[in-house]
């Protein structure tokens, strides 16, 4: 009976460390995942009219996953650009949507925006610092 409830308390414990890596601040910063470990940083990304929360973020070098939610009333969009070139894309947020873009970026600087029409120029754009 004992060696039952040990086993039962490292597994909740072990769970309960996993949900806590995923956890992400609300400064734009990337959570990493455990020392040594190989999961990617996690960033919240909210998307509005016209804007991205938080409208700066840095992460370092390496796999980022955005979790992009759409909190406003019409669809959005989030493309990362290094320079003009297109990295990578989620397309189609429609209003209460929430989806996962994992990448692996180089260090230097970066954009996203939202490309739909009149809502980059509204000001729905942001700037991505990858630290080396």
């Amino acid at each position: 009976m004992s060696r039952r409830l040990l086993v039962l308390a490292f597994v909740g414990l072990t769970v309960g460390g996993v949900a806590a890596c995923a956890i992400t601040g609300s400064s734009g910063q990337a959570s990493p995942g455990t020392a040594g470990s190989r999961s990617p940083s996690t960033v919240a990304v909210d998307a509005t009219e016209y804007a991205f929360s938080p409208s700066t973020i840095t992460v370092p070098a390496g796999s980022v996953t955005f979790s992009v939610r759409n909190v406003g009333t019409i669809e959005h969009e989030f493309e990362i650009f290094k320079g003009d070139l297109v990295v990578d894309e989620v397309e189609g947020l429609v209003p209460g949507l929430a989806r996962d873009l994992t990448v692996t970026l180089e260090p230097g600087q970066y954009t996203y925006v939202c490309k739909l029409s009149g809502h980059e120029e509204a000001g729905m754009k942001g700037t991505l610092a990858v630290s080396g």
